[in-house]
């Protein structure tokens, strides 16, 4: 999938939260959408070309995830570890002690925005290898209903994913 559609896909994640009172969060959507997509951008540190590996702080030019982005390309393939269970508790292990500081909710959108990009990399047809280092691959969906990444069908999802969204950020405003 495509950067547009991963970000989408993180700030629909965010979706699982909504039954909690607003009050045990400590946080607005927006702030939880912006955690979500930064984690749904993530596992795309091992691709040669990424928009995690181009993004930088606001108003600056300094691209922090550039460096970490070229070493995770040179010692893994696009869709190895980082694409796979391992990735995830590796993520997990990393960003939890940081709740310590910030508070649970905020770590938990990044970790849900995580999961949502191998959720959406599991409808391709390339598949993950969510049990890495095995070679197997998994697929959410049977074979005639996977897509391509970049291709329309992929695109025809931004529109309701979009929608979505905008449901979720403008119903946590009321």
């Amino acid at each position: 999938m495509t950067w547009p559609t991963h970000a989408l896909l993180g700030i629909n994640s965010l979706w699982l939260l909504t039954p909690l009172p607003p009050e045990l969060l400590l946080y607005d959507f927006g702030t939880l959408s912006a955690c979500a997509v930064l984690g749904a951008l993530l596992p795309d540190l091992d691709a040669s070309e990424s928009k995690i590996k181009h993004l930088k702080i606001l108003g600056t030019n300094f691209k922090p995830f550039l460096l970490p982005a070229q070493v995770v390309h040179r010692t893994d393939q696009h869709r190895g570890l980082l694409h796979s269970l391992w990735g995830l508790g590796m993520a997990i292990l990393i960003v939890a002690p940081v709740a310590f500081w910030i508070g649970w909710a905020p770590v938990v959108a990044l970790l849900l925005g995580y999961a949502s990009h191998l959720l959406g990399d599991s409808v391709t047809k390339s598949g993950i290898r969510l049990l890495y280092p095995s070679k197997v691959r998994f697929y959410l969906l049977p074979p005639g209903f996977r897509f391509t990444t970049g291709t329309f069908a992929e695109e025809a999802l931004l529109v309701p994913l979009a929608l979505l969204a905008s449901a979720l950020l403008l119903s946590s405003l009321f």
